[in-house]
């Protein structure tokens, strides 16, 4: 083996032949080796002093300070467990609150310097990751709580608990739930990305579960699996990702070997899924499975301060994708991009100002560029506020001001879905789902 500079240690006991032990064994890669006999005394050394490991026995902990309390305090520092009386109970409940390793102090010590030199690789890559995430997705913010959104995705990822990220389609979540990812352990094995409300009910568990082919749990073993939009899938399925859940074994369509998996399980929704439990269209028993920890991803328009530097951050992405350059925006343009409301977030921003410079001229963005939804609010059938004769939920009001434009947009070309999609920037399948959710297919006006 070899000293490696920057590794600092810190290990925690009063225990002279503990930490003898392990200061002997662990001077093998590192001559940062700090000792203090408590917690106490550990947490004044933090003020002034960056460590990467924590190295403590398993009953140093009680009720007033839990593992669960260091992993969030200090979610920089990756705790070990060297345990002097191990159990399987204790390990179990360690991992849980997010240490990064438990080992038997007598058997596993000769062991915990390579263990070591790998987790320090896995940083390099985990701070390589994280820079390529923030500078390729915008992570970087000003927001205090997307800050702490960000905080929490960092505190939450060393732990084994499912997660649920909440919040309107389009915030990022899939972005988030990668970054939990990164911030993790299982750094070093696969991310696995699942869209739920993509596929029909037997596509979906055939692309979980596997058939002939590994499923996205198998290949997700030992990493990461994020269900986008779990809030859309049956109660069936619910059921067969329940057992999943609670076995930690998967078997394939048409089969009877299960296979051991272990997976963090990451989940989206932009659903009410209380609500859905509470109408019976949802299983409470599954929600709560998966809801361990909730995290909720503020919408663009509570984020005013990263409206600038996500807007530049877009523009710059969208001319490099365009070979277009753009010199100037047209007052009316720039006036449009921040005050928008941005129903549809992030992702409709993006879409935005693709638009714009796509449709720039002589590398100027003008009113042109400026949405279509937004040029010609006069000119559809948007249903008026002056209308109503009672109040409804905005969601509601939303919903008829949709359908509306869908059925105009579908007049103007004619009902060629496809090129509606094209020009609504969706996927022809997403604006098919649309045209069944509001019925309109039979009204639309079709031009010769």
């Amino acid at each position: 083996m070899f000293i490696i500079e920057e590794i600092n240690i810190l290990i925690i006991k009063d225990e002279k032949s503990y930490i003898q032990k392990l200061e002997e064994v662990l001077s093998k890669i590192t001559k940062n080796i700090s000792v203090c006999a408590d917690f106490d005394t550990a947490i004044e050394k933090f003020l002034n002093e960056r460590f990467d490991y924590v190295i403590t026995d398993y009953n140093l902990f009680d009720e007033s300070f839990t593992i669960k309390n260091f992993t969030e305090s200090y979610p920089q520092t990756d705790l070990i467990i060297a345990a002097t009386n191990p159990s399987y109970l204790d390990g179990s409940i360690a991992l849980n609150q997010g240490a990064l390793e438990y080992i038997d102090f007598n058997k596993e010590d000769i062991s915990l310097p390579m263990k070591l030199l790998d987790y320090s690789e896995d940083k390099k890559d985990r701070k390589k990751l994280k820079d390529d995430l923030f500078n390729n997705y915008c992570l970087n913010s000003k927001n205090d709580t997307f800050l702490k959104v960000l905080s929490h995705c960092e505190k939450v990822a060393k732990s084994k608990s499912n997660i649920l990220l909440i919040g309107e389609p389009g915030t990022g979540k899939e972005i988030l739930a990668k970054y939990i990812h990164i911030c993790s352990p299982r750094i070093s094995n696969k991310f696995i990305s699942l869209q739920c409300s993509s596929y029909t009910e037997l596509m979906l568990e055939t692309d979980l579960f596997g058939k002939e082919m590994e499923g996205k749990f198998e290949l997700a073993n030992n990493g990461t699996l994020f269900l986008d939009e779990i809030g859309n899938i049956s109660i069936e399925t619910q059921t067969k990702l329940l057992r999943v859940l609670d076995t930690k074994k998967v078997s394939r369509i048409n089969s009877d070997k299960e296979r051991i998996i272990d997976c963090k399980l990451i989940s989206s929704t932009s659903k009410d899924l209380y609500t859905e439990v509470m109408n019976g269209s949802y299983r409470e028993d599954f929600f709560f499975r998966i809801n361990s920890i909730v995290i909720k991803v503020p919408p663009l328009r509570d984020r005013a301060e990263d409206l600038e530097q996500l807007i530049n951050y877009f523009l710059k992405k969208s001319q490099d994708e365009n070979g277009i350059i753009i010199n100037s925006i047209d007052s009316e343009a720039k006036d449009f991009l921040y005050t928008y409301d941005y129903s549809g977030n992030i992702r409709e921003l993006k879409a935005i100002i693709d638009r714009m410079v796509v449709l720039s001229v002589d590398g100027r963005i003008t009113r042109d560029g400026i949405p279509i939804l937004f040029n010609i609010r006069k000119e559809i059938n948007v249903p008026k506020v002056e209308n109503y004769k009672s109040i409804i939920s905005f969601k509601d009001y939303k919903k008829e001001s949709e359908a509306q434009y869908l059925k105009w947009v579908l007049e103007q070309t004619g009902g060629n879905v496809t090129e509606a999609a094209r020009r609504l920037n969706m996927s022809s399948r997403q604006l098919f789902n649309k045209i069944k959710e509001y019925d309109i297919n039979k009204t639309i006006k079709k031009t010769p």
